[in-house]
């Protein structure tokens, strides 16, 4: 685009000095006739002072006349690459390199909202399937206790089918209407001073009951670790990663939790001896309603929104998420929240 500009200004230049000359050229033998033929000094002087508005009217015209068609071609010139641009094959496109950053990221953005426009579909359907189906259930065992068809010594049993899946939606809804509430936040609210060791072993003794039910034991080591951050976010985070590491670990299996600094910042680990996860499906654990192995989750009641939210409060406090995993053998989850600059 630079080479384009410079020539055409180029041709601008050359055709206004071309003008000009030929007019100040026209004015000197003209001057030099108004000698020859006037009276007197006087009347050149008035005569050429007459002259002097006409001749700038005429290059200020020449001027903008040669300016015009000029900026017209260059706008021509510099559009047709753009006008026939394809957004999303930049790469390959022939067009002006000090233009190629502004659209790719235009096409980066384009990219972004059509994954997230994707997202937002998958959501809303998968919403309504994980909804219909704890609703059908109640709806079903209700229709039959209220029509009569139930007997006496089932109705109990329907009763407390009722209740768990009345307990497995309302769990649900408190996952989305959180994770809706993460999506609007990029910042965590409230902000303090944490103590993350502290906020983990309190969620060791919250589940260290259904651990124990299945045999499970849980190994926790623990150094000074204050972050700054929202005490029920981090709460929040923590319980999710424990509580997976008990719904998806092996009966008499074991979970080892770390919290404290390292060179990166501070870091919570907890690793599991559970059922693990595959490779290919690592980097879509994060998904919402994304399940490694449906028929398990059902089984422990999972909801499949908890890593989404850990990722997303993970998001609201800089910090990082990963995750190792051998399918059969365990997973390990590693957060790490970093230092703060003043702290460096």
């Amino acid at each position: 685009m630079r080479k384009a500009i410079n020539r055409t200004l180029l041709v601008f230049v050359i055709s206004t000095v071309i003008i000009s000359a030929a007019l100040m050229f026209s004015a000197y033998y003209a001057q030099i006739y108004l000698m020859e033929n006037a009276g007197s000094v006087e009347a050149v002087k008035d005569m050429g002072l007459g002259i002097l508005p006409i001749m700038l009217a005429v290059i200020v015209a020449a001027v903008i006349g040669v300016a015009f068609p000029v900026s017209k071609r260059l706008t021509k010139r510099i559009m047709k690459p753009i006008n026939s641009l394809d957004i999303n094959n930049i790469d390959n496109a022939d067009i002006y390199d000090e233009l190629k950053p502004f659209f790719l990221r235009i096409a980066n953005e384009n990219e972004q909202k059509a994954e997230l426009e994707k997202i937002r579909r998958e959501f809303t359907a998968n919403v309504s399937h994980e909804l219909k189906t704890p609703l059908t259930t109640i709806s079903g065992y209700a229709q039959m206790i209220n029509n009569g068809i139930a007997k006496k010594e089932d109705i109990s049993e329907f009763g407390e089918k009722i209740e768990k899946e009345s307990d497995r939606l309302l769990t649900l809804i408190d996952d989305i209407i959180n994770l809706s509430s993460l999506d609007e936040q990029t910042q965590p609210e409230a902000a303090e001073q944490v103590d993350l060791a502290l906020i983990t072993e309190e969620t060791i003794h919250v589940l260290e009951k259904s651990a124990k039910q299945r045999g499970i034991q849980i190994y926790y080591s623990k150094t000074p670790a204050v972050i700054c951050g929202n005490p029920t976010r981090i709460s929040e985070l923590v319980y999710n990663l424990v509580d997976n590491a008990v719904k998806y670990n092996k009966e008499n299996g074991k979970i080892v939790i770390f919290v404290g600094e390292t060179v990166d910042g501070v870091e919570l680990f907890v690793k599991d001896t559970g059922i693990g996860i595959p490779e290919t499906d690592t980097e879509r654990i994060f998904e919402r309603f994304y399940r490694v192995d449906k028929s398990h989750s059902k089984k422990v009641g999972g909801t499949g929104l908890g890593l989404s939210i850990v990722k997303h409060i993970c998001a609201c406090h800089n910090a990082s998420i990963s995750v190792k995993s051998v399918l059969g053998k365990g997973t390990t989850m590693y957060v790490t929240f970093p230092y703060d600059a003043e702290d460096q």
